[in-house]
C-alpha cells in the first residue's frame, strides 16, 4: 500500500510539475519539448491507475526527478558554467523515463471499457485499440 501511494504522488508530482527540459538551460540553448511532452502523456494515462506503474517506470522517475534538483541547484548556484552536459544527463533522463513508463501506459490503454479520464488520456496518447 505504502508503494502504490508512493507512486501516486510520483506520478502527480512528475504530472503536474513544470518540466525543465522546456527552459533555456544557457545562453542560445534550447531544448525540445518533444519528451517531456510524450511522458506527459503517458503520465496522464499512469496517473488513472498509479498502482499499475512498473518498478522500471517509478525508478526512472525518481532518477529524472533527482537530476532536475541537480540541475536546479546548479543553476541557482552559477550562471557562468556551461550547463550542457546537465541538459544532455536530463534529456537522457528524460528518454529513459519514456521508454520505461510507455508500455505501463499502453497497456493501461488496451482496458476494456476504459473509464472516460483513462479514454481520453490513451486518445491523447495516440494508443486507442482499433
Amino acid at each position: 500500500m505504502k508503494a502504490r501511494l508512493f507512486s501516486l504522488c510520483l506520478i502527480a508530482v512528475f504530472f503536474s510539475a513544470p518540466a525543465l527540459a522546456d527552459d533555456d538551460l544557457s545562453e542560445g540553448h534550447s531544448s525540445s519539448t518533444v519528451p517531456n511532452a510524450q511522458l506527459q502523456k503517458e503520465l496522464a494515462v499512469l496517473q488513472t491507475m498509479p498502482d499499475q506503474a512498473s518498478e522500471a517506470c517509478i525508478g526512472a522517475l525518481k532518477e529524472l526527478h533527482e537530476t532536475q534538483g541537480k540541475l536546479e541547484a546548479e543553476q541557482e548556484r552559477t550562471k557562468d558554467q556551461d550547463l550542457a552536459v546537465a541538459q544532455d544527463v536530463l534529456e537522457s533522463d528524460y528518454e529513459n523515463a519514456i521508454e520505461m513508463c510507455g508500455p505501463d501506459a499502453r497497456r493501461l490503454c488496451e482496458t476494456h471499457n476504459p473509464a472516460d479520464k483513462l479514454a481520453h488520456a490513451c486518445e491523447v496518447l495516440g494508443s486507442v485499440p482499433d
